[in-house]
């Protein structure tokens, strides 16, 4: 297996060293896919000068220009896509794809290694903890989601939205072909997703690809939810889901 990562990248910086930190000693390519638009249209004023820091590493950095005539989560898909073209370019056999808010733990991340790798499978999933305000507290029960995880990469190997799907995933990292597929479980593996873990949680509401389907007024709700959140409170912006506190596992 000739593994690679995946990153898409616009915001939440802050977050991205630590995630590669997690895996980089178990994959063979990590790519940065970056835009200085985002998808809604805003620019960016940090990441030009933020990926200078990767100069004169073996970290490959593309750079994708989103369309704006078309939706954020067709833009996603095309940023996918990219992705998986620049490590097939590579020759890679797999892929993963994760943006800076992604961690996994480096043990369980070898053992599903070694399974998708040893049972041939097309695409695998994980399901996810979801963490909101601080590293510490986390949101359960668990979304009733997941997200791809190591995937093959075959000749016709790309993501479109495909009519029932086998697994409940977001449409923009719809994989095929899928037909050998695994989804592991909690025991197994977990992603443990920091999507709320921000320096600037406005500048997240504003560009989630998400917002496509949001008022003005509606975000604004959510984020007076987030700054007066508290351990024990339920989500709303999560389907009510409880904040409960756990360990810093990662020491975000």
């Amino acid at each position: 297996m000739k593994l690679a990562a995946l990153y898409t990248v616009w915001n939440g910086l802050e977050l991205l060293e630590g995630s590669i930190e997690q895996i980089q000693d178990h994959v063979d390519e990590i790519i940065i896919c970056w835009q200085e638009v985002s998808n809604k249209g805003e620019r960016s004023e940090q990441i030009i000068q933020f990926l200078e820091r990767f100069n004169g590493t073996n970290i490959k950095l593309i750079e994708f220009t989103h369309n704006p005539k078309i939706n954020t989560k067709q833009n996603e898909i095309l940023k996918h896509n990219l992705m998986i073209q620049a490590a097939r370019s590579l020759e890679c056999s797999h892929f993963f794809l994760s943006a800076t808010d992604h961690f996994y733990d480096p043990e369980e991340f070898c053992n599903a290694k070694m399974i998708t790798a040893h049972q041939g499978y097309d695409v695998t999933f994980t399901k996810m903890f979801t963490y909101y305000k601080k590293p510490t507290w986390q949101l359960q029960p668990i979304e009733d989601y997941h997200m791809p995880f190591i995937c093959r990469i075959h000749p016709s190997t790309h993501i479109a939205r495909i009519p029932g799907y086998p697994v409940k995933i977001d449409p923009s990292i719809q994989i095929t072909p899928h037909d050998h597929h695994l989804v592991f479980a909690q025991e197994q593996i977990m992603m443990h997703h920091f999507s709320m873990i921000r320096e600037d949680i406005e500048n997240k509401f504003r560009n989630a690809a998400a917002s496509i389907r949001w008022k003005p007024i509606q975000i604004q709700q959510y984020i007076s939810e987030y700054k007066a959140a508290d351990i024990g409170d339920e989500i709303a912006y999560f389907g009510g889901r409880k904040l409960i506190l756990v360990d810093n596992r990662f020491k975000i």
